[in-house]
């Protein structure tokens, strides 16, 4: 199924070469690398560190699923759940900081002056800090977050049918 054309995309975000903050795409990879049964229309992308291009992997989707690096002041490895229109209304109880240079927030809010939005659901994984050197490694117990992250993956594209 084409990217523009999925009625459920999930989109993982950051760089793999920024240690913590490639999670989002490792929890993709290993999406795909799972039993998809169940998934089916379900589109799966590498939306790297994206900025404004965001935008136009939300086009055409009934609902997207973000997944991203954070930084919450939680646990390092504590997986978040977090509504769309909750960052755009200021309503989240976490300081939600991405560690890109426009925040998942920044995107919506300049997107919902420019398009129309789909739900928008952010599975967040707390990174503790931002890599300050080139490295592909990922903290252990950011790792551990993988297969929460997936579940709620699931969870969520389950309540969409």
């Amino acid at each position: 199924m084409s990217i523009l054309h999925a009625p459920v995309r999930i989109l993982g975000c950051g760089s793999p070469l920024m240690g913590d903050d490639g999670i989002g795409i490792r929890i993709i990879e290993a999406l795909k690398k799972t039993d998809l049964e169940g998934l089916e229309g379900l589109d799966i992308a590498d939306a790297g560190v994206c900025g404004l291009d965001l935008l136009n992997l939300l086009d055409g989707a009934r609902k997207v699923i973000i997944v991203d690096a954070v930084l919450t002041g939680s646990r390092t490895g504590s997986v978040h759940r977090i509504e769309g229109k909750d960052l755009l209304e200021g309503t989240e109880p976490h300081t939600l900081v991405s560690v890109h240079d426009l925040t998942i927030t920044d995107v919506l809010r300049i997107g919902e002056q420019i398009q129309s939005l789909p739900e928008v659901v952010v599975i967040g994984i707390e990174i503790g800090e931002v890599a300050t050197e080139i490295s592909t490694d990922i903290n252990p117990e950011v790792l551990e977050a993988v297969d929460e992250a997936i579940r709620l993956i699931r969870e969520e594209f389950s309540h969409t049918l």
